[in-house]
């Protein structure tokens, strides 16, 4: 078999390395595009809009006397408990030994109320959850009968449609626990659907490069653990995989081979590769460390795409392989939309939903828990973790900020998180034709795009636009240049990155939408 593996590698490889010499950088560059390790304003990803670092503190109770869920909803629960911080990590989490785990029962008894609260107000409504992500942190490394007592409280409490998809992550060391069997077979008595495990990397240098390690582990342990996790009986297991890791003490095409080498043996039903991208206040991004180049980082995606097809796995979207259609992440999907409802509970969770406002409209707002950032992630996530439990003392939720949406915005959402997908042009033509908050995004942010089909970084086919392959090298990238000037300002306005350039295209933004507004008006009468 490994012989048979060098052969695909080597051929995924080169074929790779053939492809990227086709591909002009220097003109994509042109665009203002580029393949970097930087965080896309608040996210690894583009996976939420808007972006995480453009919210405005909010009145969480007005916001939450106006929610008004779909009949289908989707739930998120955070768990901030982790057994090690890692270098590169940018999530509120806390360590599971230690202080912090003296106020682990004031942040379970403050989650069990937001639980009790939303479950009132979606029952109120005839509303069900339809699937729930427990994540964190490691939700898997906290004590048995605390996660079995919190998905009960969880089971129990919330209206659940039938057969709702649930996914609990873990880590290698969580999995390796002596008492990880009897949890194991707890969460499939509790029908769990699916388990996702943040390997990150295969390769044991690499791991302890980014101190992922501690005592006792052994070069085995992400694989055993995968393997424990496909023995237990929860038919889907992703795996978290990131490229582009520092480079210390492996080259990348070596690191990248034993990873696709470990993948093609164990075979997951689904697997997550991501970019690395890092947050200003991670450990990483403070240090002088060496990254892979641009073109390393390209000629690394490319390889994994052919090699993973190669091997029998779907290319899904640019960070998603799938061994068949049935193993997607259905959560990506509706985490990453403006039409569907995602309820977030915990610490830093985040959440999309429908609000009714006074004129009887209704419209969709983005709201988000307490986060902090800026400082030390273990100190920021400190802070926040008892900012929400004081507030759901106090509220019953923990609402902190949000961000709503205009026509302009839900078009930009829609095309920010779309387009990995694709959009069909009559979403996109019919706002901007007769709905005049788009006027200005149509002006601003539509028709200068119009590069991206000219370079062959999007296509329409069939009317529906969407990525080329070459475009997916840089969907994120792309991806964010569907932004509102709006919410660039705001978010670098937080960040303290705030430039002249952005600042006046903000202001030309907004004078173009009052302007709009008023010429409506006067239509109108």
């Amino acid at each position: 078999m490994a012989a048979d593996l060098e052969g695909v590698f080597r051929d995924a490889s080169m074929r790779a390395k053939e492809e990227l010499e086709t591909i002009c950088l220097e003109e994509i560059h042109k665009l203002g595009i580029s393949k970097t390790h930087s965080d896309l304003l608040g996210s690894h990803t583009v996976v939420t809009y808007p972006p995480l670092d453009a919210l405005e503190p909010v009145n969480g109770e007005a916001l939450f006397s106006d929610i008004s869920f779909q009949p289908l909803v989707d739930a998120y629960m955070h768990i901030p408990y982790c057994e090690y911080p890692c270098e590169f990590c940018p999530y509120t989490t806390l360590n599971v030994a230690g202080p912090s785990a003296n106020k682990m029962p004031d942040y379970f008894e403050a989650l069990q109320k937001e639980i009790t609260t939303w479950a009132l107000k979606l029952q109120k409504q005839n509303a069900k959850v339809r699937s729930l992500y427990v994540g964190g942190g490691t939700p898997f490394i906290i004590p048995t009968e605390q996660l079995e007592s919190i998905l009960s409280f969880a089971f129990k409490t919330l209206p659940f449609s039938e057969h709702p998809e649930i996914c609990v992550e873990t880590s290698p060391r969580a999995t390796m626990q002596q008492d990880a069997q009897k949890k194991l077979e707890m969460l499939k008595a509790y029908g769990i659907t699916r388990m996702s495990i943040g390997i990150q990397t295969f390769d044991f240098e690499s791991l302890r490069d980014m101190a992922r390690t501690y005592r006792g582990h052994s070069a085995e342990d992400e694989e055993m653990a995968v393997r424990a996790l496909l023995n237990s009986g929860i038919p889907n297991v992703n795996i978290d995989m990131i490229q582009d890791m520092p480079l210390k003490s492996k080259d990348y095409l070596e690191r990248l081979k034993r990873d696709l080498f470990k993948v093609a043996e164990l075979k997951p039903q689904h697997v997550t590769w991501y970019n690395m991208r890092l947050r200003p206040e991670t450990t990483y991004a403070r240090r002088d460390i060496r990254m892979v180049t641009e073109k390393e980082s390209l000629h690394t995606r490319l390889a994994i795409w052919n090699f993973m097809e190669s091997i029998g796995y779907l290319v899904l979207e640019g960070d998603r392989f799938a061994l068949a259609e049935t193993f997607d992440d259905n959560f990506r999907k509706t985490r990453g939309s403006v039409e569907t409802d995602l309820l977030g509970i915990g610490v830093s969770a985040y959440s999309h939903v429908r609000v009714e406002s006074l004129r009887e409209r209704m419209f969709q707002a983005f709201f988000q828990n307490p986060r902090v950032t800026g400082g030390a992630v273990r100190a920021d996530s400190k802070k926040a973790t008892e900012t929400y439990i004081d507030a759901v003392k106090k509220n019953g939720h923990a609402i902190s900020t949000g961000f709503f949406f205009g026509a302009d915005e839900h078009l930009a959402g829609k095309l920010a998180l779309g387009l990995k997908r694709g959009v069909p042009c009559e979403e996109i033509h019919e706002p901007c034709a007769w709905d005049p908050e788009c006027g200005g995004y149509l002006d601003f942010v539509l028709n200068p795009s119009e590069d991206l089909l000219k370079a062959g970084l999007l296509r329409i086919d069939d009317g529906v636009v969407g990525f080329t392959r070459k475009g997916r090298l840089f969907e994120n990238e792309v991806c964010a240049r569907f932004y509102t000037p709006t919410v660039r300002y705001l978010a670098h306005k937080k960040r303290g990155t705030l430039d002249k350039e952005t600042e006046e295209r903000f202001h030309g933004y907004a004078s173009r939408q009052l302007m709009d507004a008023i010429q409506a008006e006067q239509k109108a009468f």
